[in-house]
């Protein structure tokens, strides 16, 4: 084990004369995590320490000492429970009323991990001793999940959304689910996953039904909604291919960002859309992208 270092201080506020017959007393032997400067009375006393590399103090105080009172601190590390010194401190001549203080420094890597045990004797003879213990950092608790999943039986559709938004009027029959940043949808920030259905499209004609679908998208946004497209693309997420169309519109006054993933799945086109003020888009567009990821069927 690599030796640990030990500083001793000492402070004794009122002196006592000798006696022929010590007087001495210790009392409030305690392990801490500092001292006060000038007493160096225990601040944070524990029983628990981290393995953390800050020193451990031992404390213990002195009373009615004559001159001439020996008093000495041992610490010991309890591998297996058997005993290995550590540090240790003599007070070969003190006298008085006060603190003593023994400063214990870890190795560099922190302090082993296991059980202590703090030794203090007085003229001589074992008065007393204390335990304490350097434990592993207990695990932070999990946090919050980001995520929820929302699950569409009648559709074999998963997708997750966060898990602080609300869930929103779907209006239309074609909108699966619908998810808003808050219940008043102000700033514009909403989650949406619409269904379109396709006749005679079957798999082999899937891009086609794909674009038959992304142009009438196209047609509505730079037409009625009278905004342009920013970019048309053909991509891919987590494991399904499809057309995405980022756009950008006004409306009731507010610049929107637009962004849909359309994809094929059973004669059907599912669209994901995400719908924010231009304000909020960029702290809500990662939300679109993880939906986007996780967006998956499964047999129904």
């Amino acid at each position: 084990m690599k030796k640990i270092a030990a500083a001793a201080l000492i402070c004794l506020w009122a002196a006592a004369p000798a006696s022929a017959e010590s007087t001495a007393r210790l009392s409030e032997m305690r392990a801490s995590r500092g001292v006060d400067p000038k007493l160096q009375s225990p601040i944070g006393v524990s029983e628990t320490f981290s393995p953390e590399a800050k020193p451990i103090y031992l404390t213990v105080k002195l009373a009615d000492a004559p001159q001439g009172t020996q008093v000495k601190i041992t610490a010991y590390f309890l591998p297996g429970g058997q005993p290995q010194q550590i540090a240790v401190q003599e007070f070969p001549d003190v006298y008085g009323t006060g603190y003593l203080s023994l400063k214990i420094t870890p190795p560099a890597t922190g302090w082993f991990i296991g059980r202590y045990k703090a030794v203090f004797q007085l003229n001589r003879k074992d008065h007393g001793s204390i335990g304490f213990t350097v434990a592993a950092a207990k695990a932070a608790a999990p946090p919050s999940p980001a995520y929820r999943t929302f699950s569409s039986p009648d559709y074999g559709l998963s997708i997750q959304y966060p898990a602080g938004w609300v869930e929103g009027e779907k209006g239309k029959s074609s909108v699966i689910c619908m998810f808003l940043a808050n219940a008043d949808n102000s700033p514009v920030s909403s989650l949406n996953v619409q269904v379109v259905p396709v006749t005679a499209a079957g798999d082999s004609r899937s891009k086609e039904a794909i674009n038959l679908v992304a142009q009438q998208l196209i047609d509505q946004i730079t037409g009625a909604l009278k905004g342009r497209i920013r970019n048309d693309t053909w991509t891919t997420a987590g494991m399904l291919t499809g057309r995405e169309l980022d756009s950008e519109y006004a409306y009731e006054g507010a610049s929107i960002r637009q962004r849909q993933f359309l994809t094929y799945r059973a004669d059907k086109i599912f669209i994901l859309i995400l719908t924010a003020d231009e304000r909020v888009y960029g702290s809500v567009v990662g939300h679109y992208l993880n939906a986007a990821k996780t967006l998956q069927f499964y047999a129904k």
